[in-house]
């Protein structure tokens, strides 16, 4: 008996050796492989800060082109602008009917340039930190009435309804009021464009407990939900708006959201495909 006992502990031990140096192998190859695994993430890292650099000089050098680019279409746009206006006026003698309507369209083209220039400036100056707020205080309703006093003969023309629902009695704001007013501005010149004629366009504000909130709502078409979490980003337009006819540069949203941003405010919209949408703003009060 006790010879079986002692066979089968010499059995046991040897199975026990044997799962040792299993077990010291596995371990080996987990530490080489666990080794090896932190050299490539190393090298992964490596790689990535590099692109990474590259990327940041790349944007800095796109940021420096375009305020060359859009300093240097200032003076020829002027001159355009200031020959055409001269022409309209009848200085150098009467035109045709042809002739105006040509200097009609090179007007129009020349004064949307101009504003794609303007917006490329701010937003190059708002990226690059170097947007600066002048601050004073304004009557909330006075300046709904600025933009809609505004912009009444751009909606007269689409067909659009322009109402102003901005209470009198609402509290003074402190913000840079040009921007605010740059910022409505654009907001209900895109409500106009997308509404067709015979909708209506609404602005409005209201005082909560910390905040002054800005609604600018139409009747148009809409936005896609697919298009809804991309509608502030720099260049893009809503396919089925552009299909439609209704031009843009992509930038108008962009520079509001940074605009209100600066402010301390927030930025949304809401809108639901061929029932309209609402595009709102707050700012501190």
């Amino acid at each position: 008996m006790s010879e079986e006992l002692r066979e089968e502990n010499q059995r046991l031990r040897g199975e026990r050796d044997l799962l040792r140096r299993r077990l010291a192998e596995v371990e080996a190859n987990f530490l080489r492989t666990v080794d090896e695994s932190q050299r490539e993430i190393l090298l992964m890292n490596e790689a990535l800060a590099s692109a990474n650099t590259q990327l940041q000089e790349l944007d800095r050098m796109k940021d420096a082109f375009l305020s060359m680019v859009t300093h240097e279409l200032r003076t020829p746009l002027t001159i355009i602008s200031g020959i055409t206006e001269m022409f309209e006026a009848g200085i150098y003698g009467e035109l045709t009917i042809e002739q105006s309507e040509h200097l009609r369209q090179i007007a129009l083209a020349a004064q949307r340039l101009r504003q794609l220039v303007n917006d490329l400036l701010d937003l190059s100056k708002m990226e690059a930190g170097m947007m600066r707020l002048r601050q004073e205080t304004l009557d909330p309703h006075a300046l709904c009435c600025a933009v809609v006093e505004q912009l009444a003969t751009v909606a007269a023309q689409a067909g659009v309804i322009l109402k102003n629902q901005t209470g009198y009695d609402l509290p003074e704001i402190n913000c840079d009021g040009q921007r605010v007013e740059q910022v409505l501005t654009n907001l209900v010149s895109n409500a106009i464009k997308f509404t067709p004629s015979g909708g209506q366009v609404t602005i409005s504000a209201e005082a909560a407990m910390e905040n002054m909130r800005f609604t600018v709502t139409d009747t148009g078409r809409g936005i896609p939900p697919e298009a809804l979490p991309r509608v502030f980003d720099k260049f893009f337009q809503v396919q089925s708006s552009t299909e439609s006819g209704a031009k843009g540069t992509g930038l108008g949203l962009a520079i509001v959201k940074h605009l209100i941003e600066l402010h301390g405010g927030e930025v949304g919209v809401e809108s639901e495909a061929g029932r309209g949408s609402r595009f709102y703003f707050t700012l501190p009060r």
